[in-house]
């Protein structure tokens, strides 16, 4: 409708452009407020609250002892008592092939092993990885522990495995646990580790210091390969032949004789053991080198045998009923 005073209009016109040559890039978002950034697990300060106590969820640095229901054995660990342990035991075990197994909630990890003269190696491995070996010989009973190691957010799976290896100074392969310790963040802390940088060398060119002909490389000489060390499974039994028909029968066995495994160079004895109630006693050995089976009560050996596979026949020593011993040991 015309009207008597002039009409202000506005046209408003939206236009939109691509140009894909153009990079904008992205703005940072700031963290919420109050969260704390840390590039690493804080290191703990013992003693460390025991997981055992209190109810989860377990924030902060908590202790995980070794008869901590959720810790799994295989085969079973023996549990051992020593005054310097975390609470008072530990859990060893003499098999080459032994390992623990623990499922936690955290991103920081540190074991508490145990050292000694007898001890082996062992590896630790998280979500089926392996971070670190350890070895664990040492002069003197020790109960040390492991670097703080970061493995990131969430639940994981720790597994402490045997090697079959050890220190060329140590008398065995056995593997001991004390304590494991676990960091979880509350939900104001956030850990970023820094990048990892990788220097990329320049090749620079150099003169060449001496120029040789020759007919032909050098040929290079075969080294030998040791051979590494096998488990070899020995069993002896003692019997008292009562009824002289050269053969084991039930309630022959003699129990309680010293069986020892030695090696043949050194004389050292790397395993020992006593016969049960059947007469038996059975042997799980990790050498490479010539050993013997000796019975010294008796004044028998043998010669361990090494086959093609790691299990050894069994040796058995008749006694006739005229040198049945009238005590045993």
């Amino acid at each position: 409708m015309p009207t008597l005073l002039p009409t202000l209009s506005e046209r408003v016109v939206e236009i939109t452009v691509v140009m894909p040559s153009v990079f904008i890039p992205p703005a940072p978002t700031d963290f919420p407020y109050g969260t704390t950034l840390l590039s690493a697990p804080p290191q703990p300060v013992e003693p460390l609250p025991d997981a055992t106590d209190t109810a989860p969820p377990f924030i902060g640095w908590f202790s995980f002892e070794s008869d901590f229901p959720t810790v799994q054995y295989s085969p079973a660990w023996t549990p051992r008592l020593s005054q310097f342990a975390s609470r008072g035991q530990y859990h060893r075990t003499e098999s080459a092939y032994g390992s623990a197994t623990f499922d936690f909630e955290g991103e920081g990890l540190r074991v508490r092993y145990v050292a000694a003269q007898n001890m082996g190696m062992f590896d630790i491995v998280v979500d089926s990885v392996v971070i670190d070996t350890i070895d664990a010989y040492a002069d003197t009973l020790a109960f040390p522990t492991t670097a703080v190691y970061f493995v990131g957010n969430g639940v994981h799976r720790l597994e402490i495995r045997a090697i079959g290896r050890k220190h060329n100074a140590s008398e065995g392969y056995v593997v001991g646990l004390d304590t494991i310790q676990v960091f979880r963040g509350d939900a104001s802390t956030l850990i970023l580790p820094p990048p990892a940088m990788t220097l990329t060398p320049t090749e620079t060119p150099q003169p060449a210091a001496r120029i040789e002909l020759v007919g032909a490389p050098p040929t290079v000489l075969p080294t030998g390969t040791p051979v590494p060390p096998r488990i070899i499974t020995a069993e002896v039994v003692i019997a008292y032949d009562e009824n002289g028909n050269r053969t084991v029968d039930p309630a022959e066995g003699v129990a309680g004789i010293s069986v020892r495994v030695v090696e043949t160079n050194t004389n050292r004895i790397v395993a020992s053991g006593f016969t049960d109630e059947r007469g038996y006693v059975t042997f799980e050995v990790v050498t490479d080198a010539p050993a013997q089976i000796v019975v010294p009560y008796f004044g028998r050996a043998w010669t361990l045998q090494r086959g093609g596979n790691s299990a050894a026949p069994a040796y058995t020593l008749l006694l006739t009923p005229g040198n049945q011993p009238g005590l045993i040991p």
